[in-house]
């Protein structure tokens, strides 16, 4: 038989790998659909004015957005 506090550990740990898992999975969303939304918006514009950037710099661009928005809301969900 296993100790009533060797299982509400086993489970508190389990809960805490499970929220890991969410925040890292909102962290993604809240960082990688803006990153997207404004890349496109870039590519528009650059159409639009007959400038279109390249994919290479398309994809910097979107990952240097991507990168400082998981950065901020990092430091900001920080528990």
């Amino acid at each position: 038989m296993t100790p009533a506090a060797a299982r509400t550990q086993a489970r508190t740990t389990f809960e805490l790998s499970e929220d890991r898992s969410h925040r890292l999975a909102g962290l993604a969303i809240v960082s990688v659909f803006p990153a997207l939304f404004w890349t496109g918006v870039l590519a528009l514009a650059g159409g639009a004015i007959g400038q279109p950037l390249d994919p290479l710099a398309l994809a910097t661009i979107g990952a240097a957005i991507a990168a400082f928005l998981a950065a901020v809301v990092s430091a900001l969900r920080e528990d």
